[in-house]
């Protein structure tokens, strides 16, 4: 990840730099985002930090454009890939009555864990392992988890499926014109147990 932005934009407070944002995403021109950010400095917005407001320039608007806005747009996008994936894992719970969430859960906490290892730096690979290398085994740790949460699941398929089967077997084989007899209705009982 960057290390943080100290430019004059970067050092607005965050509404003004997501009034920065948002008008450069709308096409805004520079002159337009001072404007609106001198509208915002004279209603009252202040510096976190507590220093004083400066209104950027339009340089600083066109650095900004090529850095620290291309990290928003980035971040924007990773947000906007996390509420995907968490609203198709509701729908999945959704359209299967609550029958999958197992399934669900496993695949954003997948979801989860790869945003992690796909904003990991390489290069600081060494001095983590050099700091605190039980991070390491957490990370690995939690991927054979997962792997085995996955495998638990499609053995658990398979086996209602080959239940199911079974069922639908001693169903076909036990009807009657006068429907089940003792002994089916207790096939059946046994392997919906097993279940």
């Amino acid at each position: 990840m960057a290390n943080r932005r100290t430019g004059k934009i970067a050092r607005l407070p965050k509404e003004m730099r997501d009034v920065v944002n948002l008008m450069l995403r709308d096409g805004a021109t520079s002159a337009a985002i001072i404007n609106a950010l001198e509208k915002a400095k004279l209603n009252g917005a202040t510096a976190a930090d507590g220093l004083p407001i400066e209104i950027p320039n339009e340089q600083n608007i066109t650095n900004w454009k090529d850095g620290g806005y291309q990290d928003w747009l980035e971040e924007q996008q990773r947000l906007d890939d996390m509420k995907f994936k968490r609203e198709m894992a509701l729908e999945i719970v959704r359209q299967n009555e609550g029958s999958k969430i197992h399934e669900a859960a496993l695949q954003l906490a997948s979801s989860q864990l790869y945003e992690v290892i796909s904003e990991f730096d390489l290069a600081s690979l060494k001095d983590l392992l050099q700091e605190k290398p039980e991070n390491f085994a957490d990370l690995v740790n939690s991927l054979a988890k997962l792997s085995k949460g996955a495998l638990d699941i499609e053995k658990f398929k398979e086996h209602v499926a080959e239940s199911k089967r079974r069922i639908e077997a001693v169903i076909k084989e036990g009807r009657t014109d006068g429907g089940f007899s003792d002994a089916t209705i207790e096939k059946i009982e046994r392997e919906l147990k097993l279940l």
